[in-house]
């Protein structure tokens, strides 16, 4: 009856408050109510606000991409309203992380990475940071970072440059799934990889 009443009302867009404390798995919680609406013919877009009671920088990610991520990925929901006791910067930078993870909103680099292996050629954690903070401010742009030509190319699904360990202190490059450069020294691989983004039209400046 009281979703009846607010298909009735016609509303420009629905905001579902799922708190903290809520009894019952919020994500089923929130695919039963949007089945239900759209059993109404209801077609008002919907906002989640989840609650969170964490201000960990890391929970908080984990916690509403387990939650949201899942609504969204399944085309379910048009925005997300993150409520959670942390600072202003903790909570925009996890909700729009759920965002660009399920595809709704590229905001920034994207970067795919290997787990790391016995193979790996270059300590792929120090790597990974030091090529986010030269290449972290293009939207849009999928960097994928590798270990070795074993299973990196592979892996590197749909990114749009990919830079792979090739042999001891060697790093390839490659556009898309192409390798573009062969045995670059590893002191010179991050700015030719700048420079391979730049030639395909794709960098901007900080």
């Amino acid at each position: 009856e009281t979703l009846r009443k607010v298909v009735d009302a016609k509303p420009r867009f629905l905001l579902l408050h799922c708190a903290a404390s809520s009894p019952a798995p919020r994500v089923f919680l929130g695919r039963s109510i949007l089945a239900r609406l759209q059993a109404l013919a209801c077609r008002a877009p919907m906002v989640w606000w989840f609650e969170y009671d964490t201000d960990h920088p890391d929970t908080l990610p984990i916690r509403a991409g387990s939650e949201l991520g899942g609504l969204f990925v399944d085309g379910l929901g048009e925005g997300l309203f993150l409520d959670a006791p942390a600072a202003a910067e903790v909570v925009r930078e996890a909700a729009f992380n759920v965002l660009q993870a399920s595809r709704m909103r590229i905001s920034k680099t994207e970067f795919i990475s290997c787990p790391s292996c016995g193979r790996t050629l270059f300590d792929l954690q120090e790597t990974s940071a030091r090529i986010r903070s030269k290449t972290g401010h293009l939207p849009g742009v999928r960097i994928a970072i590798m270990g070795c030509i074993v299973n990196g190319p592979g892996e590197m699904a749909d990114a749009d440059f990919g830079y792979v360990g090739s042999a001891a202190g060697k790093v390839d490059l490659y556009v898309k799934k192409t390798c573009v450069r062969r045995g670059i020294p590893f002191a010179d691989a991050d700015q030719a990889l700048i420079d391979l983004i730049k030639e395909h039209g794709k960098w901007e400046d900080p």
